[in-house]
């Protein structure tokens, strides 16, 4: 994975990264007269208190991935790789995301999200914030990484070590983020339209800088 760099904290490129979320489902509209509710699946939840096995823990020179005091941790040690959790065993077209993050420490010139519809390592989508305010959706196709939002600033996000509830969409060809209640875009795109995985990403963008994230209250939901 090559991290994603931001030249004054523009960041253009992100990486070929990797790994699993997504959902499927469409609501059908009924042919009854009067509505009948929709059945519902029951959502996927973790609050990593002790992590769910679905979640990939590791520890090398580049990155590591830990269970700590009811979080998932990750943490860029600065090689250059973005890390990312990813959600093993699942793939899914339509999903809702929501998680909790904080920025715990290293560099705010960092990047903190969500993947959806992840084919391979060449091709995904991820939604992103930075501890410094910045946010980002960013589709990355054949290997090449195009921006589709920003990377922009919003007050909405709390930056430093605050925590920031996230909550990731991707439904059909819409895809949104909202950040603490706010909505922060609203985009379509048709580039990804089957099934994928869905991971948790943090990077710090610069090569040399480290940056660990915590994240919690996982979860994953069909719309």
């Amino acid at each position: 994975m090559t991290p994603a760099s931001r030249s004054q904290h523009n960041p253009l490129y992100l990486l070929p990264l990797l790994l699993l979320l997504i959902i499927a489902a469409c609501n059908s509209p009924s042919a009854s007269p009067s509505p009948i509710p929709t059945p519902t699946t029951a959502p996927f939840t973790d609050d990593f208190t002790p992590p769910d096995s679905a979640w990939a823990r590791f520890e090398t020179v580049e990155s590591a991935i830990y269970a700590q005091a009811g979080e998932l941790y990750l943490e860029d040690r600065g090689k250059g790789i973005a890390v990312y959790a990813p959600l093993a065993g699942k793939t899914y077209t339509n999903t809702v995301i929501t998680v909790q993050v904080r920025h715990v420490q290293g560099t705010v010139n960092n990047w903190i999200g969500v993947i959806c519809r992840q084919q391979d390592e060449d091709n995904y989508y991820l939604s992103a914030i930075s501890a410094d305010g910045f946010y980002l959706l960013l589709l990355v196709e054949d290997n090449t990484p195009t921006p589709l939002i920003g990377p922009e600033t919003s007050e909405s996000i709390r930056t430093g070590k605050a925590r920031n509830d996230l909550e990731v969409r991707c439904v059909g060809d819409a895809l949104s983020l909202r950040v603490n209640g706010s909505p922060l875009f609203w985009h379509m795109d048709s580039s990804l339209r089957t099934d994928g995985g869905v991971a948790l990403f943090a990077d710090a963008v610069e090569r040399g800088e480290t940056s660990v994230t915590a994240f919690d209250n996982f979860m994953l939901t069909k719309p």
